[in-house]
């Protein structure tokens, strides 16, 4: 039966239901332990240092009942513990004391009737500490601000419990608070990522079918007419795919030619770079067939274009009647850079052949290449020597940055002279040396939860103990907060988002 008088709780217990309590000895403040030194000769000591001794709090309380056998069993399990409890008074229910119970409690039985005394040990001191938390955040109308003002509102120092959730990557948690202490996590070198360069495909094509989004004889070139504007060269006629040849792009001619140069083209659209680019280095690779003769006059253009005219282009051309001689040339814009005619010991009939066109920033190249085996990727082309491989041309500014949207390939036969078999293959435009950002793995990821544990000098990420965070120099003694306010602030990566956090404190008294 519960005696009336002050309550007491014991590690969740009310132990006031066996006892009537008399008399509580609590002192006042904690037990100052003064370490002096006697110097000299001089009177009196010198104070070297004070510290807190363990505090004792005696319960002493009165039992009446007509058994008091199984009140004593119950009394005795209530207050044994192997580690200091929370010991609450009933005139201070928002404090609590960690306490344990020293030595042989007593127990002096009478006739229904019997008085106890218990003598409590508080190994820190007898620190009084709050039963509630109290937080802090940096969360200011939904925006997250880098300093946090806590306030420890009782008379004794204590040490919090920090939490900083993470929004985005971040590398480094950082605080720093105005008694001077700073606490480090993660490293504060540790980048977002890197920029790298890599090669993106403009526009890769094996024609075995129609392409998407062909466009029929429009596109650009610089031969609009033969040698005057009256004598019209013309985009007409057909292509076909996948013939006799397997994965291919043929002409297919009107059977008779009104104009000079005339033939069919295909105009397929290119894509920019990641960057957004369409003006920088790149390569184009075409692999064709270019079966001549004495009497057959042709070309292909193999065009690298925008909307305004040609931005780079090579031409495979049989121009001279009664003789078998076919040219490479080579324009920039609209400027001719490069022209040679071809040897045809090796550049033959029979065979496939490689034309590459790189531009590297204001360089511009072409190789011409015999094709021994594989397709047109970097790692199948095998070529046989002696390739052709034109001088490095220097480019102006103006020709090393025309905007490329788009490629054309235009067949062309001359009035109606027999004409070269001819035909494309594959075509590869690839964009070089592209910049892009590799994002890396940072130290802490978005969703990341970082518990700093200041009384336990520990560390705990997503609920798990790491000890690969803490960091030599770290002033923990410094993140004892005295009575009164304490600004801190909050210090992530210089390239991340800022992160959220959460003060918890137990105030306490002495």
């Amino acid at each position: 039966m519960k005696q009336a008088g002050v309550t007491i709780t014991y590690a969740g217990v009310d132990i006031t239901q066996w006892m009537y309590v008399q008399m509580v000895e609590r002192d006042v403040g904690t037990n100052h332990v003064n370490t002096m030194q006697k110097v000299g000769i001089s009177d009196g000591q010198m104070l070297q240092y004070m510290s807190r001794d363990v505090k004792t709090i005696v319960v002493t309380g009165i039992v009446m009942n007509d058994d008091l056998v199984p009140l004593r069993r119950s009394l005795a399990a209530a207050i044994d513990a192997d580690e200091p409890q929370q010991l609450i008074f009933g005139d201070e229910p928002d404090k609590y004391y960690l306490a344990i119970v020293d030595s042989q409690p007593t127990f002096t039985e009478g006739f229904r009737s019997g008085t106890i005394s218990i003598s409590f040990i508080c190994p820190d001191g007898g620190i009084a500490h709050s039963v509630a938390i109290k937080a802090f955040d940096n969360i200011n109308d939904d925006t997250l601000s880098d300093t946090i003002t806590v306030h420890n509102g009782g008379t004794y120092p204590v040490e919090p419990v920090i939490t900083a959730t993470m929004h985005a990557d971040n590398g480094l948690i950082a605080l720093i608070n105005s008694q001077g202490g700073v606490l480090q996590f993660g490293n504060p070198e540790e980048a977002d990522g890197v920029e790298r360069q890599h090669s993106e495909v403009a526009r890769y094509e094996g024609f075995d079918k129609e392409p998407a989004g062909a466009a029929y004889n429009t596109g650009q070139t610089n031969s609009h007419y033969y040698y005057i504007a009256a004598q019209k060269n013309v985009m007409e006629g057909s292509v076909k795919y996948a013939d006799d040849d397997g994965s291919a792009v043929e002409p297919v001619f009107l059977p008779t030619n009104s104009y000079y140069w005339e033939g069919p083209s295909l105009h397929l659209k290119t894509t920019n770079a990641s960057n957004g680019s369409n003006t920088g280095s790149f390569i184009a690779k075409w692999r064709y067939k270019f079966n001549s003769s004495v009497n057959a006059l042709g070309a292909i253009e193999m065009t690298l274009d925008n909307d305004t005219g040609v931005a780079y282009q090579v031409i495979i051309r049989a121009n001279y009647a009664g003789k078998d001689d076919v040219d490479v040339q080579v324009f920039a814009g609209s400027t001719l850079v490069f022209q040679q005619t071809l040897n045809r010991s090796v550049f033959s009939n029979g065979r496939y052949y490689e034309a590459k066109l790189t531009k590297l920033g204001n360089t511009l190249n072409l190789q011409l290449a015999g094709i021994v085996q594989g397709g047109i990727t970097p790692s199948e082309v095998i070529t046989r020597n002696p390739p052709l491989i034109m001088p490095p041309i220097m480019l102006t500014s103006d020709q090393a940055s025309i905007p490329i949207t788009g490629t054309t390939l235009w067949f062309q036969r001359f009035e109606n002279y027999p004409y070269p078999d001819m035909g494309v293959y594959d075509m590869d435009v690839e964009w070089l040396n592209v910049d892009y950002w590799t994002d890396l793995k940072n130290r802490f990821g978005a969703g990341d939860v970082v518990t700093i544990d200041v009384a336990n000098r520990a560390v705990y990420v997503n609920g798990v103990p790491d000890s690969t965070l803490h960091t030599i120099g770290n002033e923990w003694s410094k993140f004892r907060f005295n009575p009164g306010d304490t600004l801190i602030q909050m210090v992530p990566s210089s390239w991340a988002q800022p992160f959220a956090c959460e003060v918890d404190l137990k105030e306490a008294w002495l």
